[in-house]
């Protein structure tokens, strides 16, 4: 099974074609643990705001308990 790479994966390969030293590299993954966080921030800051979620929202989870029963507690 072959799997091309998509343009990200393309542009990152190229922008690393030269050798990093540690502190480069460990610049490079703090980068791009920012980065996916802010995407993830942005995303859930949209579907709180599309949903019309409130801090009372958030309260009222946390109070749930919507556990599933496991399969060895459903049937002794």
């Amino acid at each position: 099974m072959t799997t091309s790479l998509n343009e990200a994966q393309r542009t990152l390969l190229e922008l690393l074609a030269e050798p990093l030293t540690e502190q480069d590299l460990e610049q490079l993954r703090t980068m791009l643990v920012q980065f996916r966080y802010r995407r993830l921030q942005n995303l859930l800051n949209a579907q709180w705001d599309e949903k019309g979620w409130t801090q009372e929202t958030l309260d009222k989870w946390y109070s749930e308990h919507n556990r599933t029963t496991s399969k060895r507690e459903s049937h002794p």
